[in-house]
């Protein structure tokens, strides 16, 4: 039993973005989990973590919950918040999240604006409090980033965005030097038809490798979504599904990587009444 958490210690020593490093982007909502984690260019609710310029495509109010259980351990379980309120003046978004136990843990949350320009381009900003306590030489900090986000939908049946967490380099510690990581994400989504759609992106900081995702989603009846996908660094397949009930959505996925196992993912939103989305 000693050597499952010594694989896994060993294999995030070498592929630390694939754990909860500190300040990385982290892909939410169990939709973009059962895609390979591709959400940059896929308008939803979730794009308060995964492209705040898709947040101004939101047209109802809209709050959701999400967890995600990394390798099934205690020690890589996530938690987060999400919150979207349109306005005639753009969308206004709001998220909170947590992840880690015991003596280490990581909070953020952050407030995004979100606006369309026209009936093909958006952009959002958000600034995020991040939060981390840590023992040992990171101790307990507090700090402020921002992060940006571009969309583009030329045509009905392809779609664009950009993400960028961190532009400017906050510094965790100055001995030895020590800043958030600055990453870009980049994606494209085809439309295919009315029912299916497929998703690549690709994923860089100044660090790390890049990281590949291709996920797809076909939707087989009008309550029921299948999805699947791929990523890269390490590699690992992901699957998931959705069902439609009425203004509630839940998606739940799994992620399986050769050695180390199974992350299972859950999320669920509600949409309030049209309505009530413009105040």
């Amino acid at each position: 039993m000693m050597r499952i958490p010594l694989i896994v210690g060993l294999f995030l020593l070498f592929f630390p973005m694939y754990g909860f490093t500190v300040g990385e982007r982290t892909v939410a909502g169990s939709r973009s989990a059962g895609m390979g984690g591709c959400g940059v260019s896929l308008p939803e609710l979730w794009s308060v973590r995964n492209n705040p310029a898709c947040v101004a495509w939101v047209d109802r109010i809209s709050a959701g919950l999400f967890c995600k259980n990394q390798f099934l351990l205690k020690s890589m379980f996530y938690e987060q918040f999400g919150l979207v309120l349109p306005t005639r003046a753009g969308n206004f978004g709001l998220f909170a999240d947590h992840s880690g136990s015991g003596q280490a843990h990581v909070l953020r949350a952050g407030l995004i604006y979100s606006r369309k320009f026209g009936n093909h381009f958006s952009a959002g900003v958000a600034a995020d409090y991040l939060g981390l306590m840590f023992p040992g030489e990171y101790g307990n900090k507090n700090m402020i980033n921002c992060e940006f986000g571009l969309f583009y939908q030329p045509r009905k049946y392809i779609a664009a965005g950009v993400h960028v967490v961190n532009p400017v380099p906050v510094k965790i510690t100055t001995h030895p030097d020590e800043t958030l990581p600055t990453t870009f994400c980049l994606g494209l989504t085809w439309f295919i038809s009315g029912s299916f759609l497929v998703s690549l992106e690709a994923e860089k900081d100044l660090v790390n490798d890049p990281i590949f995702r291709l996920g797809g989603e076909y939707r087989v009846v009008k309550s029921f979504i299948v999805r699947l996908g791929a990523s890269s660094a390490p590699f690992q397949f992901d699957l998931g599904m959705g069902i439609l009930w009425g203004p509630v959505m839940i998606d739940v996925a799994t992620g399986y990587h050769q050695v180390l196992g199974f992350t299972p993912s859950c999320s669920i939103i509600y949409c309030f009444p049209k309505g009530g989305r413009k105040p």
